[in-house]
């Protein structure tokens, strides 16, 4: 996101700081917004705090997909709209957090530590040959940075 910074209306270089402060506090406000309306979209406000991790990825994912669903993660569905957000989730969570891969089965609706090292594989080759979804990736991977230093 651009920010415009106008010019101040005299040539005053304190009045040019006080405009971009402005600026900035105005973009955290905003992005401050941002993450309660995407709280209340994901209904995620009852997730332990020690899981704020397990949070920031859910918003990152929807950030970058708006038809993402908290409950594509634990859906048994192998539609590969739901089968990609699930792996790109887990790919996340191992690459980010320090959470063991069981305990990220038991958060994918109970499933086995071996799901777990296949769909990391099948993202990081889907990363290799296909440029867009690893676009995708990334934007998620950026979101997810942003995300969690605001949680």
């Amino acid at each position: 996101m651009r920010i415009k910074i106008k010019a101040p209306q005299h040539n005053s270089r304190t009045t040019f700081r006080q405009s971009e402060i402005d600026r900035m506090k105005e973009v955290i406000r905003h992005q401050q917004i941002r993450i309660r309306e995407l709280e209340t979209v994901l209904k995620v406000q009852d997730i332990d705090k020690d899981d704020e991790h397990i949070k920031a990825t859910h918003l990152a994912i929807r950030s970058v997909f708006p038809y993402y669903q908290p409950e594509f993660i634990k859906v048994k569905a192998r539609k590969r709209e739901v089968l990609e957000l699930r792996q790109i989730f887990i790919w996340i969570l191992r690459h980010k957090t320090s959470l063991s891969l069981k305990k990220i089965g038991q958060l994918c609706g109970g499933r086995d530590h071996s799901t777990m090292i296949h769909s990391i594989e099948t993202v990081d080759n889907l990363m290799t040959f296909d440029k867009s979804f690893a676009r995708k990736v990334e934007a998620v991977k950026n979101a997810y940075q942003t995300f969690a230093e605001q949680i």
